[in-house]
């Protein structure tokens, strides 16, 4: 296996693209909790799970490890990152950037998706007829049928899609690429072809909900097994100027959640990653807005205030930092990989001697962090370097103290860039 693209992310501190699974290490209890969760949301159940980690601690790695799981479970998944360009109290544009990420096992569009269902139909009814006229017929019934559970959420949404058919079935591509842009939130298109494929208006803050309902409803009924949406770095919703703006994005998360409680969005996970200051502060996290603080923040306290244990199904999951025997096999793993893309053999100058004194001594240095845990990232950009500056220069780095040295200093260098 090529692990080439996966060591240049991990230098980098960004998540590998694909591959994640190889690293899965120290979070076996929590990716078996998401596979039930992912079980349950394959049974009609709508479910929103909060993950609280520190910066550095791999929360969008743990995303990626989800979205792989889910796509091999045959979901729909998307990922959005909050940013200033992306703020939780616009959720139009949220909803925007959901469409556009959207993933499966076979592409990566909404488009993809609905012609790969017209495929399907198509498909279906040419077993049946070989009369063109019929066999439109019968594609249109078949989708009015199919799409009946996406209706009652939306009807626009719905007229899009079957008009989107209806122009590519005639030739009109500039009207099906509009109906397309349409339903993916573009609010630029002109009021001609809107009229065209039948829709009047845009995808606003006041019916995004709704056609997020019909996609997911959408989604399932043409054969999937639901839609996870995947909501990394929640805390920019801190970085809202007013709080009137934060209190418009928790009142959405509260919204969410509460749909799901009630399971009105029917197989949908949606996952919300943020720092613990999102999940603490009480001037501009969660606990600020009392609607949703008293249901998700104030469900987390733990009785057993000391406790090492962790609930799980709490709907917020904390992801710990790696102790040392996960991080002595996260090393001995990276090397096994390094030593694969630079075909060079590791093992003559990093021995598993060297890598358990490195663990502690990387441990010292973040000793402050509770409970001896320690961030993945800032573990693993300064070994990687190592390794590096190993692999290329063997007679000068010949020791095990030259390379502990060395560590150190890459290491210092990594707390500093954090800092």
């Amino acid at each position: 296996m090529n692990y080439e693209d996966t060591i240049t992310a991990l230098k980098s501190g960004t998540v590998p693209a694909k591959d994640a699974s190889e690293l899965c290490i120290g979070r076996e209890k929590e990716i078996e909790e998401f596979k039930y969760l992912l079980k349950k949301t394959g049974e009609g159940k709508s479910i929103t799970k909060f993950i609280n980690g520190e910066y550095g601690s791999g929360k969008s790695f743990f995303l990626k490890l989800l979205e792989e799981n889910a796509l091999e479970d045959n979901y729909v998944v998307s990922k959005v990152t909050l940013s200033r360009d992306v703020p939780f109290n616009k959720f139009e544009i949220v909803y925007r950037n959901i469409v556009k990420s959207l993933r499966c096992k076979t592409g990566t569009s909404l488009e993809h998706i609905i012609e790969k269902w017209i495929t399907h139909l198509k498909m279906m009814v040419f077993e049946q007829t070989d009369d063109p006229i019929k066999q439109n017929l019968i594609i249109r019934e078949n989708m009015h049928s199919e799409l009946e559970s996406a209706r009652k959420h939306s009807n626009p949404f719905v007229v899009a899609i079957e008009n989107y058919y209806n122009a590519m079935n005639t030739g009109d591509y500039e009207t099906a690429k509009y109906a397309q842009s349409w339903l993916g939130g573009d609010s630029n298109i002109p009021f001609k072809y809107k009229n065209k494929f039948g829709v009047k208006g845009e995808i606003d803050k006041e019916n995004a909900f709704k056609f997020l309902k019909s996609l997911s409803a959408f989604i399932q009924t043409i054969g999937y097994s639901g839609l996870v949406i995947l909501i990394d770095e929640v805390e920019h919703i801190m970085d809202l100027h007013s709080k009137k703006l934060r209190d418009t994005a928790y009142d959405y998360i509260r919204f969410i959640y509460d749909e799901c409680t009630l399971n009105n969005f029917e197989y949908t996970l949606f996952v919300l990653a943020g720092t613990p200051e999102f999940f603490d502060d009480p001037k501009k996290g969660t606990p600020s807005y009392e609607a949703l603080g008293d249901k998700v923040t104030g469900r987390i306290q733990n009785p057993l205030e000391n406790s090492s244990y962790q609930n799980l199904r709490n709907p917020i999951m904390t992801l710990e930092g790696f102790n040392k025997d996960e991080l002595t096999k996260i090393a001995e793993k990276i090397k096994i990989m390094h030593s694969e893309v630079f075909e060079w053999d590791s093992n003559t100058l990093i021995n598993p001697n060297l890598i358990e004194r490195i663990v502690t001594l990387h441990e010292s240095h973040a000793a402050q962090l509770k409970g001896g845990k320690v961030s993945p990232r800032q573990f693993i950009r300064p070994f990687i370097s190592v390794l590096d500056t190993v692999q290329q220069n063997p007679d000068e780095l010949n020791s095990d103290e030259k390379i502990m040295a060395l560590f150190e200093e890459k290491e210092i260098e990594e707390f500093e860039d954090d800092w």
